[in-house]
């Protein structure tokens, strides 16, 4: 069945990555040797100097969310070599560039060339102008670029091509970052200093490595790389040296923890973050690495890196050998638990690729689809009637059977208009649902009139339209058509998913319009699918305003509690009832939240409630956590406050998702 091959081409998907993951180290120590993996910094300064010359331009070419310019410039740094820096993407980039290369090839300088892959037919000329330039043998130009296939052939093979990635893995990250540091500046005085670098090394690999579990790792992909490595090397030294003034060793009690910290999260790496939990996350993480604690012996870096329970402890030494030899020992592959993360976060990953995959897989055979109808035979349809022809094609038979599904899927029924009154178009939460109606009641129109459209053309009872041609292509895709995406649904979700989403959002508004029916009470007590509105953050608002004109008090006074329950509860005029919720990372149990292996369990019935903030009692520890649309975590509803006696829930990535759609 069409079930049992997605199911098979998920595991083979999910056994790929796993596979891939586990063996391509072994399979390149094989082929290139054992150390090519761990080897030292690539020299960039030799090749510049022995292996290129001044017509052949050096291509840095580096994967989505990496720079390699600071490379260059600090080599034209340490050689004390004059580098024209030109950002390319404008006519006057264009201008400018022509004439630093001009005069640079004239007097042996240095020109760099910055995101020229956002001007690949300005490539072209480039290419040409060089073949044909005569420059000074000091001459050298670096174009940076993404990698990306529009690049000219010709300049890829005039030019040194140098790809530059973050290392896979926290052991190489480590590594690379100790090479890329001269020893000398590691092991000057004070001896604190290369510890400091080593925190340092670790507190990036942290970082960087989080980025291949976005958005369970961070909520985005922020743009970490050795710019915020360099400047954070400098405000080492810099806060180091004045506090030392010359002296072989330095307390660690009198190093100035409060300011690295607050440099380091605030304005290094945290000036990149414009999420909040993000926030919270880095300065938990800065906080617990740059500490005066670390300099103990039995400081531990990684509380469990196993199942077994086995800590990793940070390694006893003050010269930068005593370092690499630690990191040298370590093992080639890391689980999550290492990032602070769960085990099971590759699981959660290799899902969404797996799904990803297979969203692919149904675009080419829509593809496959299209070109097997393009290469039959159209004589027989040319001496019939386009209506009423039995000749259909394979796509055709498939999507109206697809389609007939998909209506009886979503609900036939009629969706009343919601009749205002004088009393009721005063409840904030009548105006909300109202709202709510109006849209659910005009997509279900939209959609239910196109289905039927293309149930018809599909039987060859109705000619195409271009409006119709285009929903053929999309569904046919498995595209979600966009005159149907009136409202927030993950990015790539298909249309057999947002179907079954749809519906079920559908019958909530029939439910919406029978409580309204029967009064101001009953559509309060009514149990809401927060991910089944079509605008979460306006329900929350509706209900504040609603408890606020009710008790007569100022939006401002109120603050929003939470109590998690196993089935529907009495509900109080400040209380509302929601359902659907889902918790990631975590469980609910005795009333409070403990951190859990388990990837999502279902929250089944939450009580908010708007409370007066002088009413708030405060008990015991509690963790604030955000309550995301879906699980791409790039819209943000709510934030809740849960009582807990743990930590570490933003280094678990837990949080609370409004609907399971992907």
């Amino acid at each position: 069945s069409p079930f049992c091959s997605v199911s098979s081409c998920m595991k083979v998907e999910l056994g790929k990555q796993w596979y891939q993951r586990r063996v391509r180290g072994k399979f390149v120590s094989a082929v290139f040797g054992e150390g090519f993996i761990s080897d030292e910094q690539m020299d960039l300064h030799a090749i510049t100097k022995n292996e290129v010359k001044g017509n052949t331009p050096v291509l840095l070419c580096c994967v989505t969310g990496y720079d390699a310019s600071g490379r260059v410039e600090d080599m034209a740094t340490d050689q004390k070599q004059a580098l024209s820096n030109i950002a390319i993407g404008s006519a006057e980039g264009f201008s400018l560039a022509d004439k630093a290369i001009n005069a640079a090839a004239k007097s042996g300088k240095w020109v760099m060339l910055k995101n020229v892959h956002l001007a690949p037919g300005w490539l072209v000329q480039l290419e040409k102008k060089l073949h044909a330039l005569k420059t000074h043998p000091n001459f050298r130009l670096f174009l940076t670029l993404e990698i990306t296939p529009k690049i000219p052939v010709n300049l890829l093979r005039a030019g040194r091509i140098l790809v530059f990635e973050p290392p896979d893995g926290i052991k190489a990250n480590l590594l690379r970052t100790f090479n890329s540091i001269a020893g000398g500046r590691v092991n000057r005085a004070p001896n604190e200093r290369a510890r400091m670098y080593f925190l340092l090394a670790w507190f990036h690999a942290i970082v960087q490595e989080r980025l291949r579990y976005t958005p369970l790792g961070w909520s985005k992909k922020y743009e970490f790389n050795e710019s915020d490595l360099k400047c954070a090397c400098d405000t080492i030294d810099r806060w180091v040296d004045d506090t030392a003034q010359g002296r072989d060793n330095l307390p660690p009690n009198k190093i100035p923890w409060g300011a690295l910290c607050t440099l380091m999260s605030q304005s290094i790496y945290g000036g990149r973050i414009d999420n909040n939990f993000d926030q919270l996350l880095m300065n938990d993480f800065v906080k617990r690495i740059f500490q005066a604690g670390t300099f103990e012996s039995d400081f531990q870096l990684v509380e469990k890196i196993d199942e077994s329970g086995n800590s990793l402890v940070i390694p006893d030494g003050l010269r930068r050998e005593d370092f690499l030899r630690w990191m040298h020992k370590l093992p080639d592959t890391q689980t999550p638990a290492w990032l602070g993360l769960p085990n099971n976060a590759d699981q959660v990953i290799l899902q969404t690729k797996a799904t990803t995959f297979i969203q692919k897989l149904l675009k080419m055979q829509a593809v496959t689809d299209d070109e097997d109808l393009a290469y039959q035979d159209t004589s027989a349809s040319r001496k019939t009637s386009v209506i009423g022809s039995a000749a259909r094609p394979t796509w055709m038979k498939n999507l109206e059977a697809n389609v007939k599904q998909w209506l009886g899927i979503i609900p036939q029924e009629d969706i009343p208009v919601l009749k205002r009154t004088v009393e009721n178009i005063k409840d904030p939460l009548y105006r909300f649902f109202e709202r709510e109606v109006t849209i659910g009641r005009n997509l279900l129109k939209t959609v239910l009139t196109d289905l039927r459209d293309i149930e018809q053309v599909c039987e060859l009872k109705k000619k195409q339209t271009n409006y119709i041609r285009s929903l053929l292509s999309d569904l046919q895709k498995g595209i979600v058509p966009k005159s149907w995406l009136r409202y927030t649904v993950p990015s790539g979700v298909t249309i057999n998913p947002w179907v079954i989403d749809f519906s079920e959002r559908i019958r909530q508004i029939l439910r919406i319009v029978e409580a309204a029916q029967k009064g101001a009470t009953a559509l309060k007590e009514l149990t809401v699918w927060l991910g089944g509105l079509f605008s979460q953050e306006a329900y929350v608002t509706a209900t504040r305003q609603t408890v606020a004109q009710v008790k007569g008090y100022s939006l401002e006074e109120l603050k929003l509690q939470v109590s998690i329950h196993d089935s529907p509860v009495d509900l109080d005029s400040n209380s509302f009832g929601i359902s659907g919720l889902k918790l990631m990372g975590a469980r609910h149990e005795g009333g409070k939240l403990k951190v859990t292996e388990d990837i999502m369990s279902d929250l089944v019935y939450t009580k908010i409630s708007w409370i007066r903030i002088c009413d708030v009692k405060e008990v015991g520890k509690k963790i604030t956590l955000p309550v995301y649309l879906n699980n791409m975590r790039t819209i943000l509803v709510e934030t809740l406050d849960f009582p807990t006696d743990e930590d570490k829930f933003y280094q678990r990535g837990v949080a609370i998702l409004c609907t399971s759609l992907s």
